[in-house]
Order: C-alpha cells, then structure tokens, then sequence
C-alpha cells in the first residue's frame, strides 16, 4: 500500500543519525569524517548546545577546491566554509512544505528540530528513499 507523500511530516522521512563539527574544526579532518561514514553533510555546533550556527556540506567543500588549491584544506576551520544560517524545520512540517523551502533556499538539508533541539536531517536521498519504498 502506498503512502499519501502529502500527509508525511519531517520527522517521518528525515535521518536520525546526525553527525557533528566544531566551528574550530579543521577542514580536512572533518571533510575525512563525512567520507569516512558515507555521508554529504555535518551539522556545525556552536557555543551554545542548541546553538546551530551552520552546516558543513560537500558542496561547500567541492566549491571551495575549485577556487583553490587542494592544501586549502589543511588551512582553513569549518567556520571558514560552512553554510550559514542553517535552515531548521520543526520535526512536525509537512514534507512538501520542507521541499519548497530546499527549492527556494537552494539547499537539500535541512537540520529537523523538536524545540530546540536537533533530532535529525531530512535531505533530497530521504525523500527519494521514501519514495521509491513507497
């Protein structure tokens, strides 16, 4: 049986499993975490636990080698490159109003919030995972 994609909400489709990267972090280290578990993004923390200041994505990374040199990455802190703000949904948003705001804010993560606290990411795999399970 299908599932109506109009009904789901963020917390239905996003990943729990988040990972994380100090603002002060280097950037090829934290450029090696996300390859080494398989993953396109890191949240940012701040100096506030419910500080979310921005997101690391390989786009930013892939953006910047473009521009320079490869030992960039040993010279520069997450807080160099990360996108900022990070746009955050509450875990209640309905998926197609979390799909309008990735196509207008031309993003496709979107940290998922219960308060203020970060319980996962919904991203453009998650939804198409959904999908085609569906």
């Amino acid at each position: 049986m299908t599932c109506d994609l109009r009904q789901l909400r963020a917390e239905d489709v996003m990943s729990r499993a988040v990972q994380w990267a100090a603002q002060h972090e280097n950037l090829r280290i934290a450029a090696r975490r996300m390859a080494n578990h398989g993953i396109r993004a890191l949240l940012v923390s701040g100096e506030d636990p419910t500080d979310l200041p921005g997101i690391l994505t390989s786009k930013d990374i892939v953006n910047l080698i473009a521009r320079q040199d490869l030992a960039v990455l040993d010279d520069l802190k997450v807080r160099d490159v990360m996108t900022r703000p990070a746009i955050c949904v509450p875990m209640q948003t309905r998926l197609v109003d979390c799909l309008n705001l990735m196509r207008m804010s031309g993003v496709r993560r979107l940290p998922v919030l219960d308060g203020t606290t970060v319980v996962g990411v919904i991203s453009t795999s998650d939804v198409f995972d959904r999908v085609l399970r569906d």
